[in-house]
């Protein structure tokens, strides 16, 4: 059983327009809307989507189309689409929270990742650092030799250069 738009904006006290640019806001088009002929017919879910998001804001006014025995058929089918959507969101609410875990994570490994990289490249710049300490250590006692020991020394270093 579906209720029309009409339906819909005359029991929640709005235009119909409203209603129908509020079935767009919520994506509920595809999935809860069924096209009859000319007629659009919501089911239970959109229905109560609709009211939960206009209903905040806008006092739904009486109305004498439900009959006093159809009243209780009318909230139950009210009640199991809040159910039906209540349920939804526990769904969505699970999966987003184990997203959220699946992030934190990831962004934890990446994070050790980045920590032992960094770890590594300091070990890298030390061993670095004491082998251009060395080197200039060396030079100094080189410069500090007197310019004819220079040439013996350098040619003990490279060797003699005939072979």
């Amino acid at each position: 059983m579906g209720i029309t738009k009409r339906e819909v904006a005359d029991q929640l006290g709005v235009a119909k327009q409203t209603v129908v640019n509020y079935i767009d806001k919520l994506g509920l088009a595809p999935e809860h809307v069924t096209r009859v002929g000319k007629t659009d017919l919501l089911d239970d879910f959109a229905v109560s989507a609709l009211a939960d998001a206009l209903g905040k804001n806008v006092v739904p006014r009486a109305t004498t189309s439900v009959q006093e025995d159809e009243l209780p058929e009318v909230q139950d089918s009210v009640i199991a689409a809040l159910n039906g959507r209540i349920a939804d969101l526990k769904q969505q609410n699970d999966r987003l929270v184990a997203e959220l875990a699946e992030m934190r994570s990831s962004r934890e490994r990446e994070l050790a990742e980045m920590r032992d990289q960094l770890a590594a490249a300091n070990d890298r710049a030390a061993r670095l650092a004491d082998r251009v300490a060395g080197i200039a250590e060396r030079q100094q006692a080189f410069a500090a030799l007197p310019w004819w020991k220079r040439g013996l020394f350098a040619t003990k270093l490279l060797g003699s250069g005939s072979e």
